[in-house]
């Protein structure tokens, strides 16, 4: 039995044989130069096209302009939930809207091979989920491409103020019945917790704000043992009295809050838990979880704005994307467990 050879795939060539025109002309209209062509010539063009089921090289267009109409989602490596699935596929929904096609790269742990295998793609735009840093970034836009969201300028540290202000937000929603000694649970998992350093700036400013000691930092596996062990250890090094825990995502809040039910510490009145990311899981826990919303498609709406104006433009124009301040993006689910 021998294997069948695939189709050859058609080429402008073929189209140019099949509607009996020039190659040049043809390759002209099909990389959307048709102004100085009459409309019949446009669909003869468009006719042969559609009957050799012709389909432009992404990359040889990407040859000839430097840049492919791609764009490439690049993902941490870290555990993530669904509403970053969902922001993936609002922006593929919207990439392909505009004539664009959608690689998702979930990054290893040597970002510099990452920013490599970026770079040989050829990308239009980049959609960077907290991969790159911004002199990885500008590496990226000198190639030709453009980074979302946009980098910050050369000399300024890189702060992330959404996730700053979600630990400061933790710790003002633990302490409004009272002040309590604040730990901050980070996730322990083999993949990486990106966006939990600089939530803790946030919970340790704050903490400094409101006069509370420096939060107690610990690391907590998704299993009730081990966070329990975890939970104890804190414990030992605060001072009797209620504690406030601010935990990376609603995952580990709710292993903290399987962890004091083996500890018998009663919830809220001894230890108050906050999550972040509003999960559907952390609503369904009893006690029912308090988290911290973050609107992620008003911010990817505001990413696909500037999207949107490199696609027509070739170029970003930071006014035409939505503003917003922090307040309207980012608030707290009231619920039974701070």
């Amino acid at each position: 039995m021998t294997a069948k050879t695939p189709a050859r795939r058609a080429t402008s060539a073929d189209v140019a044989k099949r509607a009996g025109l020039s190659r040049t002309t043809v390759s002209l209209i099909l990389n959307g130069n048709v102004s100085s062509f009459p409309q019949e010539t446009r669909d003869r063009v468009a006719a042969a096209a559609a009957e050799l089921d012709y389909r432009p090289s992404r990359a040889g267009r990407a040859l000839v302009s430097g840049v492919s109409d791609m764009v490439v989602i690049t993902i941490p490596t870290a555990t993530f939930g669904p509403h970053l699935q969902n922001a993936v596929d609002q922006i593929t929904e919207a990439s392909a809207a505009l004539g664009m096609s959608v690689v998702v790269h979930f990054a290893r742990h040597d970002t510099a091979s990452t920013l490599t295998s970026v770079l040989d793609l050829r990308p239009l735009a980049i959609v960077d989920f907290g991969v790159f840093t911004p002199e990885q970034g500008r590496t990226l836009e000198a190639s030709g491409s453009h980074v979302i969201p946009p980098l910050p300028e050369p000399g300024r540290d890189i702060e992330d103020e959404i996730d700053v202000y979600v630990g400061r937000l933790q710790v003002r929603e633990l302490v409004r019945r009272g002040k309590r000694r604040v730990i901050f649970a980070q996730l322990q998992d083999s993949r990486a917790a990106p966006y939990g350093d600089v939530r803790l700036r946030g919970v340790q400013a704050e903490c400094a704000e409101l006069d509370l000691p420096n939060p107690v930092v610990i690391r907590v596996e998704l299993d009730a043992a081990a966070a329990a062990a975890a939970i104890r250890s804190a414990l030992e090094r605060t001072a009797d009295g209620p504690v406030a825990v601010c935990a990376y995502n609603d995952d580990v809040a709710i292993a903290v809050i399987a962890a004091t039910r083996q500890l018998d510490l009663a919830v809220p009145s001894r230890v108050g838990v906050i999550g972040v990311d509003h999960t559907i899981l952390g609503q369904l826990v009893t006690p029912r979880l308090t988290t911290v919303h973050i609107d992620l498609p008003v911010i990817i709406d505001a990413y696909l704005h500037r999207l949107a104006s490199i696609r027509r433009t070739g170029s970003a124009r930071p006014d035409e994307a939505p503003q917003f301040v922090l307040s309207d993006i980012v608030w707290t689910v009231p619920g039974d467990s701070c």
